[in-house]
């Protein structure tokens, strides 16, 4: 059965330039600073592409977990320039050279990158920011009863000197239940502060994986949710405004919280229009799950967040859309305004709809509504299984 990879360097770097995640206004100057900006870092790439002699020796094939229906199998990765991982140490100093060092990305375009898998091979090539993208039709491949991790190979014919060969890690959910989980990252699962970066830069910027604490409770309730840490009963997927450099770190972090794996949807923080311009926080949350929704049409989601970063409203608009496939909703109250204002109309708005709503500070009281939603283990022993602490949750 193939696994997500554990390292925190297997995942993506960000571009130097990182940007805000915000929907920005279009006006005749941004469109011309846009152009400007994309023109530069185009010359950019060029350059650093063209500029070392034994180049073709030091890329690297980067997978993302992919996932899969009956019908179709959706799966993508980078194509970036190898870099040694750096050492944080544990000084202050070294950790933040060594996460500033995952957040920078040289990534390489217009590398082909074949696929094999399913009785068939496949191949594109990377765009310009060095991401490829597969999404083929499969055949009749009847999804399996039991939430499976599948395996398709990756390599890149005739340009990486050293032939590349990469398994990655397909999820197909199981028709069991047909239940799933869509769960946002940043302070649901991992505790980011990221409503408070001025109190909390050192959390962000420096802590490693293993000094990163998971969210009280977090680990527990996704446990009691798929059973299995490493053959989840059911499939979870990832959402998060976080970029796609992330991916390796907030891996390592599950790994070591016990909280199941799963495809993730994140972001890219590149200077492409569609990136810069329309790539705001709600508007890729909603995409994602929207996404995940369409390519489940018979299955239904508990879908996870919390109330510092628009999750509410985020789900809110996803519960209009489809009504039918939302299982529940789960908000950890961060700000402790759970049903006060906006976001209390919102999830009154979504009870309408009768869709169950939890809001609290933890998540140990949502552990009844998860037995009532249909979402518990099978058996008393199941349930035993479930440690009460993660590692490292207080």
């Amino acid at each position: 059965m193939a696994k997500p990879p554990r390292s925190a360097h297997d995942g993506f770097e960000l571009n130097k330039r990182r940007l805000p995640a915000m929907d920005l206004p279009e006006s005749p100057f941004f469109r011309i600073f846009h152009r400007g900006l994309a023109a530069a870092e185009r010359g950019l790439d060029r350059l650093r592409y063209r500029g070392g002699g034994d180049a073709q020796d030091k890329l690297r094939l980067l997978t993302y977990a992919g996932y899969r229906s009956a019908e179709e199998l959706r799966l993508s990765g980078r194509i970036v320039r190898f870099r040694e991982s750096l050492d944080p140490g544990t000084g202050t100093l070294p950790r933040l050279r060594a996460m500033l060092a995952i957040y920078e990305s040289d990534e390489v375009p217009r590398v082909p990158v074949r696929m094999e898998g399913f009785g068939g091979v496949h191949e594109t090539e990377s765009d310009d920011e060095g991401y490829f993208r597969f999404s083929i039709p499969i055949g009749a491949h009847d999804l399996p009863r039991r939430t499976t991790w599948e395996e398709v190979t990756l390599s890149t014919p005739g340009r990486l000197s050293h032939r590349e060969r990469v398994a990655a890690p397909v999820l197909a959910p199981g028709t069991d239940t047909r239940l799933g989980i869509i769960s946002d990252i940043d302070d649901t699962i991992v505790e980011t502060g990221a409503t408070n970066f001025l109190k909390n830069w050192k959390r962000v910027l420096v802590h490693q994986p293993s000094d990163r604490l998971a969210v009280p409770g977090a680990s527990k309730l996704y446990r009691m949710l798929v059973v299995d840490h490493e053959a989840p009963r059911r499939p979870v997927f990832y959402v998060s405004s976080s970029p796609w450099n992330l991916y390796g770190f907030l891996t390592e972090f599950m790994e070591l919280n016990d909280i199941p794996h799963g495809p993730m949807f994140l972001k890219d923080y590149g200077i492409d229009r569609t990136k810069f311009i329309a790539g705001g926080h709600r508007t890729h949350k909603v995409d994602a799950i929207e996404t995940i929704l369409a390519f489940y049409p018979g299955f239904r989601f508990l879908l996870i967040g919390d109330n510092g970063q628009r999750d509410v409203e985020v789900y809110a608009k996803v519960a209009a859309d489809f009504p039918d496939n939302v299982a529940g909703v789960f908000i950890r109250d961060v700000s402790g305004t759970c049903r006060d204002g906006e976001n209390g109309k919102l999830l009154a708005g979504i009870e309408d709809r009768d869709i169950p709503v939890y809001c609290g500070e933890g998540f140990g009281d949502a552990l009844a509504m998860v037995e009532q939603l249909g979402f518990g283990p099978d058996s008393a022993a199941a349930k035993a299984a479930v440690p009460e602490k993660t590692k490292n949750t207080p």
